[in-house]
């Protein structure tokens, strides 16, 4: 019968002492208890005895925050054979569990979900989950007594065999696997205490658990060794013998490499602490439990990290920008390749660590004394290399700066290999395989999340996983962290947290300093123009640009703004497609923070220098002279002047808005002009009206009848081109009564010639025939499969009616000089509607 109840102290630590975790107050020990028998702390005691309540709780413990369907409930308490009221007396016994649980004052933990039942579980409450955190630890420890006290640690917190007692073969699978995974980590920690020399101590240790595990060559190898060191050479020799006549005669197998060449070791009288002898060391960090995608990147580096043909790469260079989940990707590589590195796996990240202390901490660890490293780094680096000689050890080394950072952890060794993660641009050199790790696709971005929140809330709310990966950039680290903020509040949905991520301004804060940190790593040491131009950048709209943008951005020469943008893409702060560029979503959120940091004349500046240079290409493509506001010289390749305005229209309209946003109301108008005529001969009128109308609006404020003029005569031959001609005639009215109001002269025959054209074209619609409005205007436009008429006013009527204005017939330039010379609008000109298709 298993009792589970409230226990107010634990039973000593086996083993070595080890400090208690400081996740818990009062040093209590996690609330729910697997390693042992079945335990749950509460105020009050917890009893369970009924076995259906025992295999549903256990269960459920063990896949706490993750759902239990109910079918696995079945097969665990009657097998293939479930009574006809199985369902129901699962529920029975969830809802006595939940009342148990209610009154030990544990609240509400257990909830149906979909067609199963979930137990909401704290960090730190089970002591399942205690025992992984502690060994993850424990392995990415820098130090053997760092590593040793996690390990034993973790180790403390077994109580017996782990739910011991319990009916069910399921739940019996799950012994058999815990109980395996104590068993790694009792030999990861003996590693570390041989490491510290402390082999007399654990001598007594090692003899039980190799008579418990007498084909785990690995304990056979730790008590060979701790024999050696404490003198007692013939029992190191008869622990092999012992050994290998059990491999012989049971597997018909030698023993493996490892054990053979220390036994030989110890027959040569090798010295009290032989390399071979602590040749396993295993660092790598625990594997991700929720590790998900990047399937084709993991087959690729595990057969590459593998390969022992000719020509093979004995570097691999895993790169990509922060948060994109190296880390993640190495390790798990590294744990898919391990068994093909019997020597074991070494581990350490440069980031935080010099090499020199990497390298003494690699050879302490391959069995090299202390006494004997060197002090200078060319020295460790060669003893490393002679350690290795004659070895296959896999070396994963995180967050190298650069390649010369690794260069003294290269080998000479056939077998060796050394996979790196970098945050750099790592060019393909021979010896050195480079993978470049993108972000999440939206299939792999909503596994994540499923395999973090719950598959059955990802289900539910499936459109708002799509987004919520989308607000994160596909980025592993943002989604991590959205989805941890999801998970560990259980009655918030998906939409909620959409919503909370949907204000660009706030994002990067929302999903956390991590985030943070890794969108913006690398920034801080860029030098100041690279940094500046960074933030300017968010001037840019989303989506690609061309380098010449950042040139004018910049305020630099073109050569120094070009290495300012250069250093942008080295740092990953800047993505190159094909020969155009752009900021990935979260980085640009970034670089908008930054600019608004920046002193608004320089941010004015900026924008001015941009739109001046949008202005120079359009005069450019459309063959005219500069207006009247200032250009930027820039340098583009224009490409085909024809299709020009279909590459870059986005931009192009995007700059329009930001013009009129920005309180520059003349570049707006200039830029909104260029647009009517390149998207006017595309057929491209949704264009045309957009800008027109925002530079109207953002004109008339100004009192610059001179300007509204020109939008509105644009905006009247665009209504003639769709036949809406009494919107046609009162565009043109307005514009001719401003230019008057501008001009101080007469329009009326102006007016009167312009508003009878209009209503000839009209009549022509009607009539579906062409009529002749000037003599000007009688050859059809090319392109067309019928002659079209054409309304032509000789030159741009406002000129025409301000040069005349002159009395003595000097042009207005002279006249009027304070007027500006906008770009001269085209001839207003009809055509069929079907010839000009609105945008889709």
């Amino acid at each position: 019968m298993l009792r589970a109840a409230v226990t107010t102290g634990a039973p000593p630590r086996a083993g070595g002492s080890a400090t208690r975790n400081p996740r818990h107050e009062g040093g209590a020990d996690p609330g729910f208890r697997v390693l042992g028998l079945l335990q749950v702390r509460g105020t009050e005691p917890v009893v369970v005895t009924a076995r259906r309540q025992q295999v549903v709780l256990a269960l459920l413990l063990l896949n706490g925050n993750r759902v239990v369907p109910v079918e696995v409930l079945l097969d665990a308490l009657w097998g293939a054979e479930p009574p006809a009221t199985a369902r129901a007396q699962v529920q029975t016994c969830v809802s006595a569990l939940r009342r148990a649980l209610a009154k030990a004052g544990l609240g509400e933990r257990i909830s149906a979900r979909g067609s199963g039942y979930c137990f909401d579980l704290a960090p730190g409450e089970l002591d399942l989950h205690e025992f992984e955190t502690l060994v993850a630890r424990g392995r990415a420890a820098r130090r053997p007594e760092e590593a040793r006290a996690a390990f034993r640690e973790a180790l403390a917190l077994w109580r017996g065999e782990p739910l011991t007692g319990i009916d069910s073969g399921v739940v019996r699978a799950h012994q058999v696997r815990i109980a395996q995974r104590r068993v790694e980590v009792l030999e990861d920690c003996l590693d570390a205490e041989l490491a510290l020399g402390l082999h007399r101590e654990v001598v007594g240790e090692i003899s039980v658990l190799t008579e418990e595990h007498p084909l785990r060559e690995r304990f056979v190898l730790q008590l060979m060794t701790a024999l050696h060191r404490c003198g007692r050479r013939v029992e190191a020799l008869a622990a092999y013998r012992a050994v290998r006549r059990r491999f012989v005669d049971e597997l018909g197998l030698e023993p493996g490499a490892a054990l053979r060449e220390l036994h030989q070791d110890i027959l040569a009288g090798a010295g009290e602490a032989p390399a071979s002898a602590r040749a396993v060391p295993r660092m790598l960090p625990a594997r991700l439990p929720y590790f998900t995608g990047h399937e084709r990147l993991l087959a690729g580096l595990r057969r590459g990290l593998t390969d022992d043909g000719p020509g093979a790469a004995v570097v691999t260079v895993l790169t990509g920008r922060g948060g994109a989940g190296k880390s993640a990707v190495a390790a798990e590589a590294a744990h898919r390749a391990a068994a093909s590195f019997p020597d074991g796996v070494l581990y350490a990240r440069l980031a935080e660590e010099d090499a020199g202390e990497v390298l003494a901490r690699f050879l302490h660890a391959l069995g090299v004394p202390a006494a004997e490293i060197p002090d200078e780094l060319d020295g460790r680096a060669a003893l490393y290399r002679s350690v290795l000689a004659g070895r296959r050890v896999l070396t994963v080394l995180e967050d190298a700066a650069s390649l010369a950072r690794v260069t003294p952890f290269v080998a000479d060794a056939q077998g060796c290999r050394l996979l790196v993660t970098t945050h750099a641009r790592v060019p393909s050199l021979p010896g050195v395989a480079v993978a470049e790790l993108d972000v999440l696709d939206g299939a792999e971005g909503v596994e994540l999340l499923s395999a973090l929140v719950g598959e059955d809330r990802v289900t539910a709310e499936l459109s708002d996983a799509v987004e919520l990966v989308e607000l994160c950039g596909g980025l592993p680290l943002a989604v991590t962290a959205a989805a941890t903020h999801v998970a560990a509040r259980p009655g918030r949905t998906l939409a909620q947290a959409v919503a909370r991520l949907r204000a660009e301004g706030d994002r990067i804060g929302r999903l956390g300093a991590g985030v943070r940190a890794a969108v913006g790593r690398g920034l801080a040491e860029l030098p100041a123009p690279a940094q500046d131009l960074f933030a300017r950048l968010a001037l840019l709209p989303a989506g690609s640009w061309a380098a010449w943008a950042a040139t004018a951005l910049a305020d630099l020469g073109p050569a120094e703004a070009a290495d300012a943008l250069e250093a942008l893409v080295d740092a990953r702060l800047v993505d190159v497609a094909g020969a155009r560029y752009r900021l990935p979503s979260l980085t640009r959120l970034l670089a908008l923070e930054l600019l608004a940091a920046q002193p608004q004349p320089a941010r004015a500046a900026a924008a001015r220098r941009l739109f001046g240079g949008w202005l120079s290409l359009t005069d450019a493509v459309r063959g005219v002279a500069d207006g009247g506001v200032p250009r930027t010289a820039v340098v583009a390749e224009l490409g085909d002047p024809g299709t020009w305005y279909d590459r870059e229209s986005a931009g192009l309209l995007a700059a329009v808005r930001q013009a009129a946003d920005a309180g520059e109301p003349e570049y707006c108008a200039e830029l909104a002009l260029a647009v009517a005529e390149l998207a006017g001969d595309r057929g491209r009128y949704a264009d045309w009206r957009e800008s027109a109308e925002t530079a109207l609006r953002a004109v008339a404020p100004t009192g610059d009848r001179r300007t509204e003029a020109a939008l509105e005569q644009s905006l009247g031959e665009l209504a003639v081109r769709e036949s809406r001609f009494a919107d046609a005639a009162g565009r043109i009215t307005r514009a001719l009564t401003a230019g008057e109001q501008a001009g101080g002269v007469s329009w009326d025959e102006l007016v009167r010639q312009v508003l009878a054209g209009v209503d000839r074209a009209r009549a022509a619609v009607a009539a579906s025939a062409p009529v002749q409005l000037t003599p000007s205007s009688l050859d059809p436009v090319p392109g067309n499969r019928t002659a079209s008429p054409r309304l032509t006013v000789g030159r741009n009527q406002f000129e025409l009616a301000a040069d005349r204005a002159q009395p003595d017939g000097a042009p207005r330039s002279a006249g009027r000089a304070g007027h500006r010379r906008l770009p001269r609008p085209r001839p207003i000109s009809w055509r069929r509607e079907s010839e000009y298709p609105e945008e889709a």
